[in-house]
């Protein structure tokens, strides 16, 4: 005796399939979401900190092709803790100072979102000094803020023309 009807064969998924999977799914994403958010952060980060990070030694390069060939100590005019202002080969007047958050050359800007710059000023041993003829060494430091990334650079910057 043969059976006159067949079993249908049901084709797709049960409603308790798709709820394991959806829940599956659920938990790897709880799982997965915060190593996502801390890859997105620290690259973020990271891009802030490198374009600080540019801005500053940009600055600090044009700085150090200025300072260093000042002439003699005679052609410094003014040395003081947030202003240096000089008399360069080509008696040009060159003046950093730092204006609002804007690092300036001669009233150009050469980076923004610096909060503060201190100029220190030394003799040939290394000791601290307000007199300009004795200045052979000048050590510039730079607080840079952008993007909620804060930077501090600092050079030592030496005279060459200058004879001890």
């Amino acid at each position: 005796m043969q059976h006159a009807f067949k079993l249908k064969r049901n084709c797709g998924f049960s409603m308790i399939e798709l709820i394991v999977v959806i829940v599956i799914i659920g938990i790897l994403s709880v799982i997965t979401l915060p190593m996502l958010q801390t890859g997105f952060n620290s690259y973020f980060i990271q891009r802030n900190l490198s374009n600080v990070n540019w801005q500053g030694r940009l600055a600090l390069s044009r700085m150090t092709r200025d300072i260093r060939n000042i002439p003699a100590t005679g052609n410094i005019t003014t040395a003081g803790v947030t202003q240096l202002t000089f008399t360069n080969n080509n008696n040009e007047i060159i003046s950093y100072t730092l204006n609002g958050t804007n690092l300036q050359r001669n009233g150009l800007t050469l980076a923004n979102g610096v909060n503060s710059i201190l100029f220190k000023y030394s003799d040939s041993a290394g000791v601290s000094t307000g007199t300009i003829a004795n200045i052979r060494y000048i050590t510039v430091t730079l607080n840079i803020t952008q993007n909620n990334t804060n930077i501090t650079l600092r050079t030592v910057f030496n005279l060459r023309d200058v004879i001890s």
